[in-house]
């Protein structure tokens, strides 16, 4: 769905996050799905997810993705019974209660379907973990670029104003052999940051 898609033309964001590291760029990610989610679905409480997503920056990426992954409908509704998605998608780490609310939280939403561009915009998160996992950061490089290019086009779609790009700036590639740092970053998070 992404990982085919060549770096498009949208130079001014190229030239803007071509300096940002890739945790940088993760964060500027979480930012986009989180007003995706807001604007698409204000009703909901989003705080599950957001909590999840915002792990990944303080922690070891392959522990926060297992984390992620669990919020993806795909994979939370493979299954008819949380005792067989557990099993069988999330080795027995679900618990019963995030999936209770996930599965209240997508309901009138989404039944998993692959092509459900909510799906879609939560499954970017592990195919970015997929592209990143045991890669250089030139390797990761224009992949990430166009993961952010194609959240900011879903945005764009449906009127959504952008994250403000400099609340990233600060996240420089010069950081972790272009990686970045750890970091707790949840006042980027306008789902966390009054919580």
């Amino acid at each position: 769905m992404y990982g085919e898609m060549d770096y498009g033309g949208n130079a001014i964001m190229m030239g803007f996050f071509k300096n940002i590291s890739i945790t940088g760029r993760l964060c500027y990610l979480f930012m986009c799905i989180e007003k995706y989610l807001i604007s698409m679905y204000p009703d909901k409480d989003w705080t599950v997810v957001a909590e999840r997503l915002w792990l990944w920056t303080e922690t070891y990426w392959d522990e926060a993705q297992e984390e992620s992954d669990q919020l993806i409908p795909e994979y939370l509704m493979e299954f008819d019974t949380y005792e067989e998605t557990n099993k069988r998608c999330f080795d027995g780490k679900l618990s019963k209660d995030l999936y209770d609310k996930l599965m209240s939280l997508y309901d009138g939403i989404t039944d998993g379907n692959t092509d459900d561009e909510i799906n879609q915009v939560l499954f970017t998160t592990a195919e970015w973990g997929t592209v990143c996992e045991g890669a250089s950061f030139s390797s990761a490089d224009a992949p990430t670029l166009n993961y952010l290019d194609w959240i900011e086009s879903v945005l764009r779609k449906h009127s959504i104003e952008l994250p403000d790009r400099e609340l990233v700036s600060n996240m420089t590639k010069d950081q972790k052999d272009g990686w970045g740092d750890f970091c707790n970053c949840r006042h980027l998070s306008v789902i966390l940051r009054d919580i």
